[in-house]
């Protein structure tokens, strides 16, 4: 046995709250808290396993640069480094026996070569997250699309990240939106007729398409309504998809109260648990926090054309979202794509998507009747979360689409893959 008091690692020592007993350690020889050796060696090899790269994990083209190329961008290691300078175990007085008792395939592999381990940081091209994402794909356009168990723990593990202990969204992920702040809305006007009927009744005009009249959007299927908006005036001109001699009506909104937006601009940058290749999910922690990333793109990239199962995965992830977090948050923020990412957009929930009939306004009972022209608030269904800001309408004629291009100097730079951009250190695109 082996006590507690011989073991130095956080992660170690939390076995002893599950398996210690009294017994006589074999180390210092004292009778203590302690448990059975193995259990101890046995979580070790279990962590190596878990959270150390082996070769399978490793791409053909990794492989190939490694031990062909000579590359030397991922760190290559024997079981005794691994144990001596990655899990720094060298000092604990077990550590002899710990390394006596390592499975045979840790040695040799089964090509019956010394078995090597690799560094793995989230940034191997081989990402857990990546081929599962795929397989969520996959499963929603062809498989099961609307009653998948495998989709919602995949969508848990995704997101963990970004709550705390009592499942609340955590406050970096969280954009506020207070009242006075403006979002934008832009509706087309075939012609002048058209263009009065919205400013005669902009709380209608620029709400939410009713239910019976929504197509399928990126973040909704046809027949559930959200509120798309911009964080700009000139966002929401590209995201309606504007051609030149288009006329335009574009408003400025408010809340009504403050508006609560989980931030999708900010996700890459939200830090994993502290945790070392002791602990247990440390490697999967590392894949989910690149993985995160990458989700932002592929959320917000443009329909593939003539594909009507593009939107079907961004719908069942804000679907999830508005059911897991709904009572936290309104709904999303995003970049815009039209833009190339310069604007940021709003997409609210169905629950916070209607506007108000009147302004928000501070005036007492005692003021008096409201103005002229203002219809009572409808009381029917939620509350409504924002209204149009008086005075903000504005017209607008489409007198040319600017298109911003970025130019290669050959064919393979045009069609290279994101893959290779990554592979040659150029990013992505």
């Amino acid at each position: 046995m082996i006590c507690i008091d011989c073991v130095t690692p956080a992660p170690l020592k939390k076995l002893f709250d599950t398996h210690g007993t009294e017994g006589e350690c074999r180390y210092c020889g004292r009778l203590g808290h302690a448990i059975e050796s193995n259990q101890l060696f046995n979580y070790v090899y279990e962590r190596v396993a878990e959270n150390v790269a082996r070769k399978d994990d490793l791409s053909y083209y990794e492989l190939t640069m490694l031990y062909q190329g000579g590359s030397d961008y991922i760190t290559v290691s024997t079981i005794d480094v691994v144990l001596v300078e990655w899990f720094e175990l060298e000092s604990e007085p077990y550590f002899a026996d710990l390394c006596d008792g390592v499975p045979s395939e840790f040695k040799v592999d089964d090509d019956g070569h010394e078995t090597h381990f690799y560094d793995d940081g989230g940034t191997l091209e081989q990402n857990s997250y990546e081929a599962r994402w795929k397989k969520f794909v996959e499963d929603i356009h062809y498989k099961h699309r609307y009653f998948n168990v495998g989709a919602g723990q995949f969508l848990d593990s995704v997101f963990s990240v970004l709550v705390i202990d009592d499942n609340q969204l955590k406050p970096e992920v969280v954009r506020t939106v207070a009242p006075g702040e403006l979002l934008y809305r832009a509706r087309h006007a075939q012609n002048q007729e058209q263009a009065e009927k919205i400013i005669g009744d902009p709380a209608s005009q620029f709400g939410a398409t009713p239910n019976h009249l929504a197509s399928s959007q990126r973040m909704t299927p046809n027949g559930i309504s959200a509120l798309y908006c911009s964080v700009e005036r000139e966002t929401c001109l590209s995201e309606i998809r504007s051609i030149t001699g288009d006329y335009v009506v574009s408003a400025a909104l408010t809340p009504i109260g403050e508006l609560k937006l989980l931030d999708f601009t900010v996700l890459d940058r939200v830090e994993p648990p502290e945790l070392t290749l002791l602990d247990e999910g440390l490697r999967e922690s590392l894949h989910r926090k690149v993985f995160l990333g990458s989700l932002v793109k592929k959320m917000f990239r443009p329909k593939a054309r003539n594909d009507e199962l593009s939107y079907l995965s961004t719908q069942v992830v804000f679907e999830y979202l508005r059911l897991r977090f709904g009572k936290y948050v309104d709904g999303l923020v995003f970049p815009s794509v039209q833009t190339g990412e310069v604007g940021t957009n709003v997409v609210l929930f169905p629950e916070a998507s209607r506007l108000a009939d009147k302004p928000p306004s501070n005036r007492a009972p005692e003021d008096g009747p409201a103005p002229v022209g203002a219809k009572p608030e409808n009381l029917s269904g939620p509350p409504a979360k924002l209204a149009v800001v008086t005075g903000s309408i504005r017209f607008h004629k489409i007198i040319a689409i600017e298109t911003k291009a970025k130019e290669y100097d050959d064919v393979y730079g045009l069609f290279m893959s994101d893959l290779n951009r990554q592979r040659l250190g150029l990013g992505f695109e």
